[in-house]
């Protein structure tokens, strides 16, 4: 990857991550008004959901530095372990808030995000501890690549809801797949050609 799209990412993570902490200064209810409907039986499940992802995003962004990675080996590996109990986290909680989405289209896109996600990131785990490195590092970018749904997600919804108005019930369950099949299919290729 070149240096601008590394820092591409690494930039659109970490604001994502951040853009979350508008959550406690304002509530669930106001931080994520267009929800309410989705949230209303699971609040507790939501607010693990979006916690974790957070921290996901955040230290997979500083994950793909490469300098850290590769300076910094130690801080890679506590960050790394930080990133897969967040990923545990979120992908369990996402998985359960899935349900809470009206429409089977809606529900089976991120019911499969969340297993997908958890599966993916426990065999890039279950690599990097048995040192297979180049292997561990190919599964972490498909990782990554899942959790980067969350930015994907918002830059989606804000050109349907602010773009091309349309109400944020109508384009959910399209969401449910396009924020996160075509980042996968991305890294697949990427994986397969380096």
């Amino acid at each position: 990857m070149t240096k601008a799209s590394t820092s591409l990412l690494v930039i659109l993570s970490l604001l994502t991550a951040l853009s979350t902490a508008r959550l406690f200064p304002l509530g669930l209810d106001l931080a994520f008004p267009s929800m309410g409907h989705q949230i209303l039986d699971a609040r507790l499940m939501f607010l693990l959901h979006i916690s974790a992802a957070s921290v996901a995003l955040a230290c997979g962004a500083l994950q793909i530095i490469a300098a850290v990675r590769k300076r910094y080996l130690n801080v890679h590996r506590w960050v790394g372990r930080l990133y897969a109990l967040a990923v545990l986290l979120a992908s369990f909680s996402g998985f359960l808030i899935a349900f809470q989405i009206a429409g089977i289209i809606g529900t089976t896109g991120f019911a499969l995000l969340a297993v997908i996600w958890l599966i993916v990131t426990g065999q890039a785990v279950r690599l990097a501890r048995t040192h297979q490195i180049q292997a561990h590092r190919r599964w972490m970018i498909c990782s990554f690549a899942l959790t980067f749904a969350a930015v994907s997600l918002r830059l989606q919804l804000a050109i349907f809801m602010f773009g091309l108005s349309m109400p944020y019930e109508q384009v959910y369950p399209f969401l449910a797949w396009s924020c996160w099949v075509p980042n996968l299919v991305f890294a697949l290729w990427y994986v397969g050609r380096s």
